[in-house]
């Protein structure tokens, strides 16, 4: 068994948000929260959506 080295790179941007899917409610929905996050200037919740939606865009998408 051979060892892969540690990646030193993500595999997307992590400082671009996702785009949500268009047509998609759930992606609709963790958009929304997103935006009210940043209104809010909770960034940890902008964090949290932004998980959220890259989870679902690659189970569901």
């Amino acid at each position: 068994m051979t060892e892969q080295p540690p990646r030193t790179k993500p595999s997307f941007d992590v400082s671009r948000s996702p785009a949500p899917v268009a047509g998609c409610e759930s992606c609709r929905d963790l958009a929304a929260r997103r935006a009210a996050a940043r209104t809010a200037f909770d960034y940890s919740a902008v964090a949290d959506a932004n998980v959220m939606m890259r989870s679902h865009q690659r189970l569901d998408h």
